[in-house]
């Protein structure tokens, strides 16, 4: 999901994902719009100040469903709520390449407080299409992408036993394919 209220911004934004294999939502240039979109958003592009309305509430609910997200703004003196500061913040002037560094980072180490735990019962087809997309934007080939997963997802089964107490399944998954496309990223091509 975009939301964004600079129209020119918002396309680039949305033709650079679009050229990635995402589906965009919106670009939406007012937080009304951003509501009707954030309930099936897998990720978000969130530009903090929509026609003078914070996005705040869209965070804290993109936050609950676990989603990544990622402040955009073009102002610097806007304070971000303490709850939401885990959340990267990038400039407008940042590159969409480092909008996707940022959506999808590394986990931290550091242990991050969420205001609803994790579902134990979490579906991993849900996160199905979450997982293509981190993988198309790793390494950027439909056919690779979907191979990845797929070494990702047997990978998972064989280290069930050996995953993170406390960690929710897509942490878990993303750290999986990130080692996975880091030691094997160039064999999946071919």
């Amino acid at each position: 999901m975009i939301a964004e209220d600079e129209w020119l911004l918002a396309s680039d934004l949305a033709a650079f994902f679009a050229d990635l294999g995402a589906i965009i939502l919106g670009p939406a240039a007012t937080v009304e719009q951003a509501e009707q979109h954030a309930k099936t958003a897998e990720a978000a592009i969130l530009d903090i100040d929509l026609h003078g309305r914070k996005v705040f509430p869209i965070a804290d609910e993109l936050m609950l469903r676990n989603v990544p997200f990622v402040f955009f703004s073009g102002y610097d003196e806007i304070a971000i709520p303490e709850h939401l500061r885990f959340a990267s913040s990038l400039s407008k002037s940042s590159s969409p390449a480092a909008v996707v560094d940022a959506l999808f980072q590394e986990p931290s180490t550091e242990p991050v407080t969420i205001a609803q735990p994790a579902s134990p019962m979490e579906d991993v087809v849900a996160l199905l299409p979450k997982l293509r997309l981190t993988a198309r934007l790793l390494l950027d080939d439909a056919g690779a992408s979907d191979r990845l997963v797929e070494h990702t997802l047997e990978q998972a089964l064989e280290d069930l036993d050996k995953r993170p107490e406390g960690s929710s399944i897509a942490d878990w998954l993303n750290t999986i394919m990130r080692r996975i496309a880091q030691l094997r990223g160039a064999s999946l091509l071919h």
